[in-house]
């Protein structure tokens, strides 16, 4: 039996902590809201850099709680990413990073990305992508609608795509420097890992 504390099955307890207040937070919040999970799941925004919000996860993190942090390269420096990655496996936190930006993860929706581009261009691909599926109104950070109609019902799709881009990158790594183990993420532009984390979500259809 789970271990209570104030009320709460600690063990169950899963916390995504994003520092992304729009697209990241509503497409979570869409997603625990279609799906159900054998997890409590809490997501919070923290106006905050990779930096710290890696060290606010680590004060989260209590006996077998579940923490996950979403985060995206933006203009964040890579040593500064790498550190957070370093403390987040000393510590037992997940990590659902994008490069450049989340909007990767959402494009791989609809198809795998094999690219690179900017944030801006990630930006008009989704909304090229979304007005070519039939959503008129194409892409915008503030519609929350769209997590639910064009988003949550492809994510078997989005779940693949992510998963082929990201092992064809780690075999790629493998090959070209076979004896370096940390993984390159701030050099592989238009990647995502956000799909480990709705793997480890452990979500079923309502």
């Amino acid at each position: 039996m789970a271990r209570k504390t104030k009320g709460l099955t600690q063990r169950n307890q899963f916390i995504i902590l994003t520092n992304g207040k729009n697209s990241e937070q509503d497409y979570f919040l869409a997603l625990r809201a279609k799906g159900r999970s054998i997890y409590d799941i809490r997501i919070e925004f923290e106006n905050a850099a990779p930096i710290d919000l890696i060290k606010r996860a680590v004060k989260e993190k209590r006996g077998s709680n579940r923490i996950w942090i979403v985060f995206d390269k933006d203009e964040f420096p890579s040593d500064s990413i790498n550190s957070v990655f370093a403390d987040a496996r000393k510590n037992g936190i997940g990590v659902a990073f994008s490069n450049a930006a989340f909007e990767v993860w959402l494009i791989d929706h609809f198809r795998t990305m094999d690219q690179e581009k900017t944030a801006r261009e990630l930006r008009l691909e989704l909304d090229r992508l979304l007005k070519n599926q039939g959503y008129s109104k194409g892409y915008d950070k503030n519609d929350k609608a769209v997590h639910t109609e064009m988003f949550i019902p492809r994510i078997d799709e989005a779940m693949h795509n992510a998963e082929v881009s990201l092992q064809q990158r780690i075999l790629e790594h493998k090959r070209m420097s076979p004896n370096v183990k940390d993984l390159p993420y701030c050099e592989w532009n238009s990647s995502t890992t956000v799909h480990k984390l709705v793997e480890a979500l452990k979500l079923e259809s309502r």
